[in-house]
């Protein structure tokens, strides 16, 4: 890769990373204290006690030192993890959701149309789920199990982990079960694949235990369910699939906020309900990408007087609707 390529590969991540870099950088680190707003030790200089603040300015992930100046998230990742800037960049990236976190075995360039060769691949190895597979034991421990899962889904028995350490070629680490949604684009193909890695019924321990598979998503959505007049939109997928057994919508995952507000939606929907996270403990990312493409569909509707969109946010900070879901799910019931 030429030092332009590798370039604009950072611009790339930059700017798909722009306005979530405090949840990014907060599920990359392990919840560090760094992000919690207020004056403290230095995680770079490792000096002070009170020098250090995470700003976030303009919603780029800065933060300022009094003994070591400011910086940007790259460094400020780095610093705390030990992470090479490559390592931290194939990490943001898979937040981000803008390349390709696991390459083949090839020699030749990660075309869009190899990947989706791939993506098919993969995807005609995996199986419908099914009850008591591990995808079924994972969706019912958060609350999400179904007689029948949607086809937008599939179970891996085993599907291979891929890790890239310092500049050395990406090789398979492990092999884990894993569940696939199929991320469609415009025109209604397979574009790519996102995947969750599980272990015993629930999310592996990796540091990037769910990811998609390429670059490209653009608007690009995990269609669970066919629309009727009616759609529903969320970010996550566990998200979605608790806004259709609460509410019996049909509902897609724009998978990531920065992707949830290019969504491309039918012609043919006359109602659009928009369950955004709620990240008022944060940057409020969910909630501005949910009225951003409240927004946007509100102008491109203008002309179509009949056609609604309403946007639904949790009230409790720091919770998505599969939460609200959860707790009325444990809510105690009361014996008459």
């Amino acid at each position: 890769m030429s030092k332009q390529e590798f370039d604009d590969r950072v611009d790339r991540a930059v700017r798909a990373a722009h306005g979530s870099w405090t949840n990014i950088l907060k599920s990359l680190t392990g919840d560090h204290p760094a992000f919690n707003g207020k004056n403290q030790a230095c995680p770079i200089c490792r000096k002070g006690v009170d020098r250090f603040r995470y700003t976030n300015q303009h919603g780029e992930g800065m933060y300022f030192c009094h003994q070591c100046g400011p910086g940007g998230p790259f460094k400020l990742l780095q610093g705390i993890t030990g992470w090479s800037f490559l390592q931290a960049l194939e990490r943001v990236e898979a937040q981000a959701g803008v390349v390709a976190t696991s390459k083949p075995e090839s020699n030749e360039p990660p075309t869009q149309e190899r990947m989706k060769k791939l993506a098919r691949k993969i995807w005609n190895q995996a199986v419908p789920v099914k009850a008591g597979d591990e995808v079924d034991r994972y969706l019912r421990g958060r609350g999400l199990g179904m007689a029948q899962y949607p086809d937008a889904l599939r179970f891996h028995p085993a599907l291979g982990y891929f890790e890239k350490i310092g500049d050395a070629k990406s090789r398979q680490i492990a092999e884990y079960p894993a569940m696939l949604a199929r991320i469609d684009g415009a025109d209604g193909e397979a574009l790519t694949l996102h995947r969750t890695y599980l272990q015993d019924g629930r999310k592996a321990p990796l540091p990037d235990a769910k990811k998609v598979l390429s670059a490209g998503v653009n608007g690009a959505a995990v269609r669970l369910f066919k629309p009727t007049d009616k759609l529903g939109i969320a970010e996550g997928i566990e998200t979605a699939l608790a806004v259709h057994l609460s509410s019996g919508m049909p509902v897609w995952a724009g998978l990531s906020a920065g992707n949830l507000e290019k969504l491309w939606l039918p012609d043919s929907v006359q109602c659009i309900c928009i369950y955004a996270d709620n990240d008022g403990n944060s940057a409020f990312d969910g909630q501005a990408s949910a009225y951003a493409l409240a927004r946007r569909l509100k102008k491109e509707f203008k002309r179509t007087t009949d056609r609604q969109v309403q946007v639904f946010v949790p009230k409790q900070d720091g919770t998505v609707w599969a939460d609200v879901w959860l707790s009325r799910l444990n809510k105690p019931r009361r014996v008459a």
